[in-house]
């Protein structure tokens, strides 16, 4: 599928420098502000089929039982617009995803986050005053089913790259899967490369983790092959035992 996101980031970089609802229920890893619970269990596919939240993954299940890419449970219609919650061991952040940004985008990250799939994912790259990069589980079975085989088409950039924004990333048209980024600058020179912005993050308290509390020791030294085929336990906790990770995602729909 060509070169790893983190090469294409780098080989990108160098270029540049040369309706109101009273009750909210949690139910798995979705906080939804609408109506009854029979409405809650429901989701609706890209293609207009029905997923309920019960056969979705959850974290503690099986590595092997996680949805293919073909699953329905990895084809959700997102919300036109919700908040991923993203708790990590340094405290917790807040995406604000704009489907109208990027449609498809916004598509995959709802159903990977509705999955659990960033649980338990370090966020591997840091690139001071550029971006910091997560989107490998760290267990191999599935970063290897979604390392092939998993991409989305693109979509038409909208917004730019600009400080706190969250994109995709990619190592080439029609590239994204799993991986995504936080800009921690404004990176307007990757807009016109295919990297297109499908949320922000809600606060300047959470770009503030971002810049301050997400471990920026280790850098850019991860190796992505590594991670995918050695995993967290084998690799990351032993080579990069103070890594920043995620623990737990939930949704909470803004506006259906």
């Amino acid at each position: 599928e060509g070169a790893p996101p983190e090469k294409s980031f780098m080989q990108m970089r160098k270029v540049a420098i040369t309706a109101g609802f009273a009750s909210m229920c949690l139910v798995g890893a979705i906080l939804l502000t609408s109506g009854s619970p029979g409405a809650m269990e429901a989701l609706q596919t890209t293609d207009g089929q029905s997923v309920t939240t019960t056969s979705l993954f959850k974290t503690g299940e099986p590595s092997t039982d996680f949805p293919k890419p073909t699953a329905l449970a990895m084809k959700l219609q997102s919300p036109k617009e919700w908040k991923a919650h993203i708790n990590t061991n340094v405290g917790p952040f807040t995406v604000l995803v704009h489907r109208d940004w990027a449609p498809k985008g916004a598509d995959r990250f709802y159903s990977l986050v509705m999955n659990d799939f960033y649980d338990g994912g370090r966020f591997f790259r840091y690139a001071d005053n550029f971006v910091v990069q997560w989107g490998l589980k760290g267990e191999p079975h599935i970063d290897e089913m979604y390392e092939n085989g998993a991409n989305i088409k693109d979509d038409a950039p909208k917004k730019s790259n600009s400080a706190g924004r969250i994109t995709f990333a990619t190592s080439g048209p029609d590239t994204r899967s799993t991986q995504v980024f936080v800009n921690l600058a404004d990176n307007t020179f990757l807009d016109d490369q295919g990297f297109t912005p499908f949320g922000e993050l809600a606060t300047a308290e959470d770009l503030d983790l971002f810049k301050n509390k997400i471990n920026a020791e280790y850098g850019e030294k991860a190796d992505q092959n590594r991670i995918i085929s050695e995993g967290n336990s084998l690799y990351l906790k032993k080579a990069f035992p103070h890594m920043s990770y995620i623990k737990t995602e939930k949704v909470e729909v803004i506006t259906p």
